[in-house]
C-alpha cells in the first residue's frame, strides 16, 4: 500500500501518466490495481483540497474534482467486464486529479506575482505624485507662496512609502490620501495668491491708465473743452477707483470702457 501511495503522489506531482503506462499496470496479475491507484489518487486530492481550501473549495476546482471522482466510480463498474472503458475511466480520473494538483501547486507564485504588480503600481503612483509635487514647488516659488513646510511633510511621506514599500503592515492608501490632502491645500494657497497677484497687477495697470487720463483732462481744461464732459470723465475715474478698491474688477472694466468712449470726444 505504501508503494501504491508513493506511485500516486509521483503521478500527481509530475503528471507522468499515459495509455502505455495503463496497459503496463493492467498487464500485472492483479488488474484491479488500476482501481486502487485511482482511489488512492482520489484520497490524496481530497486531503490536498482540505489542507489548502478547507470548506471553501473554488467552484472551478470542484467541477474538475467531481469529474475525476465520477470517473473513479465508473472505473469500479467497468473494470470487471469492459477493459477499454476501464482504461478510459482511469485516464479521465487521473488527468482530472493531476490538473487539480497542478492548480494547487501554483497559488504561491500567483500571490507573489500579484504582490509584485501591486508594488509596481504603487511605485508608479509615487513617481507620478513626486513629479506633480515638483511642478507645484516650482509654481509656489514663482509666486513666492510660503508652503515650504507642507512640501517637507510630503517629501517625508514619499520617502517613508518608498523605504517601506514591501511592508504589508503599512497602510499605503492612507499615506497616499494624506499626501493628496496636503497637495490640495497647497493648490488652494497658490490659487488664492495667484488671484490676489493678478488683482494687484490689474489695479496697478488701471492706476497708470487713469493717471494718464487725468493728465489728458488737465490739458483739456486748459483748452476750454466742454466742462460737463470733463467733469463726467472725472466722475467715471473716481467710480473706477472705488470699484478697484472693492476688488470689483469686472465692473471697473465696464466703467473704463465708458470712460474711454467719452475721452474720444474730449
Amino acid at each position: 500500500m505504501k508503494k501504491l501511495a508513493l506511485f500516486v503522489i509521483f503521478v500527481l506531482i509530475f503528471g507522468t501518466i499515459s495509455p502505455s503506462l495503463v496497459n503496463h499496470v493492467y498487464a500485472q496479475n492483479d488488474p484491479s490495481i488500476l482501481l486502487r491507484i485511482a482511489i488512492e489518487a482520489d484520497k490524496q486530492i481530497v486531503n490536498q483540497l482540505d489542507e489548502v481550501y478547507g470548506a471553501q473549495i473554488p467552484s472551478n476546482i470542484q467541477i474538475i474534482y467531481d469529474k475525476g471522482h465520477t470517473a473513479v466510480q465508473s472505473l469500479d463498474e467497468s473494470l470487471s467486464d469492459n477493459l477499454k472503458k476501464a482504461k478510459k475511466d482511469f485516464l479521465s480520473a487521473m488527468n482530472a486529479f493531476m490538473q487539480i494538483s497542478r492548480i494547487i501547486s501554483q497559488p504561491d507564485i500567483k500571490e507573489i506575482n500579484t504582490s509584485d504588480k501591486i508594488n509596481r503600481d504603487l511605485s508608479s503612483e509615487i513617481d507620478r505624485l513626486e513629479k506633480y509635487v515638483k511642478t507645484l514647488e516650482t509654481i509656489s516659488k514663482k509666486y513666492d507662496v510660503n508652503v515650504s513646510n507642507d512640501f517637507i511633510k510630503i517629501h517625508n511621506l514619499i520617502e517613508k512609502t518608498r523605504n517601506q514599500i514591501y511592508d504589508e503592515n503599512i497602510r499605503y492608501d492612507e499615506i497616499i490620501d494624506e499626501i493628496k490632502i496636503i497637495l490640495n491645500s497647497i493648490k488652494n494657497d497658490i490659487r488664492e495668491f495667484a488671484s490676489e497677484h493678478r488683482s494687484d497687477f490689474i489695479k496697478q495697470f488701471f492706476d497708470k491708465l487713469l493717471d494718464k487720463i487725468d493728465q489728458q483732462l488737465i490739458q483739456a481744461e486748459n483748452a476750454s473743452i466742454d466742462q460737463s464732459q470733463i467733469e463726467k470723465a472725472h466722475g467715471l475715474i473716481i467710480e473706477i477707483k472705488e470699484l478697484l478698491s472693492k476688488n470689483q474688477i469686472k465692473s471697473a472694466k465696464i466703467v473704463y470702457v465708458e470712460l474711454k468712449e467719452l475721452m474720444k470726444n474730449i
